[in-house]
């Protein structure tokens, strides 16, 4: 091979050297990008998410608080304004319903029956309602109304529900961020004499 053909291939493979590296070298910064944006997308997405649990759990916890003190009330022979009860049970059950609804935007369902007695106890008082009058005269509940079953029994179906709850919600977060949720837990209820109770806060 002569010094000018040599010379010529060696041109013509070092132009397309150089052409190659013009063409890949912004393709691998275009596909940089692109992972970068859906790096960043998942952050965000994950992000709504997390912020989407916090809500749901924060519904969840002042609804069973609630619910918990209405109990409380009940067992200690003090009369609940009927009304009043009906109408802020229906209002947080509807805030807990609709947060959890929120979650189903990234990929995570929970179902009506879920909430265990959460939604029970309204409901038993709602139907075993005597309209027992306070000395105001308007309606109130009193153990009674419990369908058979006292306030503290109840109140324990309450927080182990609950508990389930949050363990699910926890454990989704764990997931979400790919590392252990650490849990400072305020010994509420029953948790400190049932294992099963010792929830997560």
């Amino acid at each position: 091979m002569s010094n000018t053909v040599a010379g010529l291939l060696g041109g013509v493979i070092g132009a397309l050297i150089s052409a190659l590296a013009m063409f890949l070298g912004p393709l691998a910064h275009q596909r940089q990008i692109a992972r970068q944006e859906r790096a960043r997308a998942d952050r965000e997405a994950t992000q709504v998410q997390l912020q989407r649990i916090a809500r749901a759990r924060t519904a969840i916890r002042e609804w069973h608080q609630f619910l918990s003190r209405a109990l409380t009330d009940l067992e200690n022979g003090r009369g609940v304004d009927a009304e009043r009860f009906f109408a802020d049970a229906d209002a947080l059950r509807k805030e807990a319903r609709a947060a959890s609804d929120e979650l189903l935007g990234g990929g995570l369902w929970i179902e009506s029956n879920q909430f265990g007695a959460l939604a029970q106890v309204t409901n038993v008082l709602r139907t075993n309602a005597s309209r027992n009058a306070g000395a105001d005269g308007r309606a109130v509940l009193i153990e009674a109304d419990l369908g058979g079953r006292v306030a503290e029994s109840w109140r324990r179906d309450l927080h182990l529900d609950r508990a389930r709850l949050n363990d699910s919600l926890l454990a989704y977060v764990e997931r979400l961020q790919e590392a252990s949720v650490q849990v400072i837990d305020t010994g509420e209820g029953p948790s400190c004499i049932d294992p099963q109770g010792c929830s997560r806060g």
